[in-house]
């Protein structure tokens, strides 16, 4: 015991409360280290997968551009696209529009608090009849087709750094809580991502493509 408190004494000093002290800041120093590892490393996974889901679809603006009329024609008299587009001017008022990029697409813009709750990642109740709805529409592909929907919440302008700002890591949460809703209905086609638009707005794609292997 006296060898004990001679090696104590050694260490930490006559006083038996800084001992205490030392241990005390050394275990709430590793728990900080520890905490910004994790931080970091979900960073750099969610910023991974938004530059993959970029790619998916990269300037949808532009999409329509240097098509063949018929092919924009046939788009705007797809009859899943056509009843998406009468749900969001039923639900918001709001017009989209039609383009074509590998398969037919309707996209519409619209600020983020009609999906989301103010201050929240939660998708808003009073938007769930719609989503329902909305995912009723999407398992009425025809046959060698799939329905793909992609949410892009706006960058405010500019590329999208690794370091994510407070509002993309917001904008990131209520992605995965908008994919879980519509996993929940069975719809699993869902990517999520950047757009070069103000981050007070959020742009849904939806696109009616060929499946593979469907000729």
């Amino acid at each position: 015991m006296y060898i004990e408190e001679q090696q104590s004494r050694k260490v930490f000093g006559s006083d038996s409360t800084m001992g205490l002290f030392v241990a005390l800041y050394l275990i709430l120093l590793a728990f900080f280290i520890v905490l910004t590892a994790v931080s970091q490393q979900s960073a750099s996974r969610a910023s991974a997968a938004m530059e993959s889901v970029n790619t998916v679809f990269k300037e949808p603006g532009d999409s329509s551009s240097g098509v063949n009329p018929d092919a924009l024609r046939s788009a705007r008299s797809d009859p899943v696209l056509i009843e998406i587009e009468r749900a969001f001017s039923s639900a918001f008022n709001i017009k989209g529009q039609f383009a074509v990029a590998g398969g037919s697409i309707y996209q519409v813009q619209l600020p983020v608090e009609y999906l989301f709750e103010p201050g929240s990642f939660r998708v808003r109740d009073a938007i769930h009849s719609t989503l329902d709805q909305l995912l009723e529409l999407l398992e009425t592909a025809p046959a060698g087709q799939k329905q793909e929907l992609a949410l892009l919440f706006g960058s405010g302008g500019g590329l999208v750094d690794r370091e994510l700002t407070r509002s993309q890591e917001i904008a990131v949460r209520r992605a995965g809580s908008f994919a879980r809703y519509m996993e929940s209905g069975g719809f699993r086609n869902v990517s999520t991502g950047f757009t070069n638009i103000s981050d007070s707005e959020i742009l849904l794609i939806f696109r009616n493509a060929a499946s593979r292997g469907a000729s």
